[in-house]
């Protein structure tokens, strides 16, 4: 445990209210381990996808600090959460993600329980003291699921899954996330606190000097953001349109370049964010004309449409904007990114056990499959032990090539206090007053 003072400390660590944010957030241990205390066990989070857990006694380990939850399919069907921790002298369970032959074993000693939690098997159960069933199964937690995504909480008693995460499930519903599967999942280490991460992806105030590239198509300008009691959501600008900062005359903007620029970026610089039929067709796009008097906006929107149609898709529902650029919602606290028609490109991010200068993170690519298709196979984990070894694409490389540098600068000395911009980085403010809410506030819940 922290000593007192360091705790007494994490109070002048407050940033809601104010118009500045203290550097320690960032950088303190005993800020970090109040958020293990008083922020993790209070909030529901995205362990897994159900894809993952498509058969009996299939599983998948979810852990944040030194919290342990087994996320198992049970016969019939439904999901069971289990803390993994054995009742007789502590054991780790299981580790990762895999299939169990219909009971879940303790290596130690050999004790066993079903897909349920019951106990089975106490080896010399007989010269133990006599003790009731619900103190021999395995400690449950919380579960449930929204959009495809298991989500599980640590407390006793959370509040629903559809209330916590109020209003995304109507914003971003329309997208289907229920019918998308995931198609890549790539995890590493990066040396910035996870704060810093998820601030990165928060927001676009960071575009023109990070992905300067972007802005011959994308209006950095006219992106919108919204913040709720618990969420945020940062999106729009989707039409191809160069950013005023660049100076162009509209009127010397070429349609086909522009229409040409967006597609190579999205199809190459962010690979997996979209599938490879919607690539195809794209590509397609590319190796004919703009129709007279028709812009790149609405020629790329017709092209997705119909493209998606002939996959057997249906996007009527969805609007143009969301055809176009869709949203970034953050689904609080951990899981954030761009969901568009026809898949999600989404990162999580959490602590790395008790270094606040480092922290896990992961990119999940998600792709809607249409109705009656086969879905791909779920692709393993790809971990890659120095992010430097892995391409992520040259947007999310640029973006990884921040993190160290940032993190750096939080830890000088005597640094003054951060400062938001309070319409671009608004998300990042409201996510940074719900962590404090938490830590601090007494209505968090939980």
């Amino acid at each position: 445990m922290a000593m007192l003072d360091e705790r007494t400390a994490t109070d002048l660590l407050r940033c809601a209210g104010t118009d500045v944010i203290p550097r320690g957030r960032f950088t303190s241990p005993a800020f970090l381990e109040l958020e293990y205390e008083r922020l993790w066990p209070r909030v529901w989070q995205v362990a897994c996808r159900e894809e993952e857990l498509a058969g009996p006694g299939d599983f998948v380990e979810y852990a944040i600090g030194d919290r342990s939850v087994v996320v198992v399919r049970t016969p019939a069907g439904e999901l069971a959460a289990f803390r993994n921790t054995c009742p007789h002298r502590g054991t780790r369970l299981l580790d990762g993600c895999g299939r169990v032959d219909g009971e879940i074993r303790c290596r130690f000693h050999g004790w066993r329980w079903d897909l349920e939690g019951r106990s089975t098997f106490v080896l010399d159960e007989h010269e133990f003291p006599a003790a009731p069933p619900e103190e021999l199964a395995l400690g449950r937690c919380a579960v449930d699921t929204w959009g495809g995504f298991v989500f599980v909480h640590f407390g006793s008693d959370p509040e629903p899954l559809l209330d916590y995460l109020h209003p995304l499930p109507e914003r971003i519903g329309p997208y289907r996330p229920e019918r998308m599967r995931l198609t890549g999942r790539t995890a590493t280490v990066v040396p910035a606190n996870w704060k810093v991460v998820v601030d990165a992806f928060n927001e676009g105030y960071h575009l023109a000097a990070t992905h300067p590239e972007l802005l011959r198509w994308k209006d950095d300008t006219a992106l919108r953001y919204e913040v709720f009691e618990t969420h945020t959501i940062y999106g729009g600008a989707g039409d191809p349109a160069p950013s005023p900062r660049l100076g162009l005359d509209p009127e010397d903007v070429d349609q086909n370049e522009l229409l040409a620029l967006k597609i190579r970026d999205l199809v190459e610089n962010l690979p997996g964010y979209f599938g490879p039929d919607d690539v195809a067709a794209l590509e397609e796009v590319l190796r004919a004309p703009l129709p007279e008097g028709v812009t790149a906006g609405q020629f790329y929107l017709a092209r997705r449409r119909s493209g998606a149609a002939a996959r057997g898709l249906d996007w009527a529902h969805l609007s143009d904007d969301q055809v176009l650029g869709g949203d970034d919602p953050l689904i609080f606290p951990s899981v954030l990114g761009p969901a568009v028609a026809g898949g999600w490109f989404a990162y999580r991010c959490r602590p790395n056990g008790d270094d606040p200068h480092s922290s896990i993170f992961e990119l999940w690519t998600l792709q809607e499959v249409a109705p009656g298709e086969d879905p791909p196979p779920v692709p393993p984990v790809r971990w890659v032990a120095d992010w430097h070894d892995h391409d992520w694409g040259q947007v999310v490389n640029q973006d990884l090539a921040n993190f160290g540098a940032i993190q750096r600068g939080l830890r000088v000395p005597d640094g003054p206090p951060l400062r938001w911009n309070r319409r671009q980085e608004m998300c990042v403010r409201r996510f940074h007053e719900v962590i404090d809410r938490y830590l601090f506030g007494d209505g968090a819940g939980g």
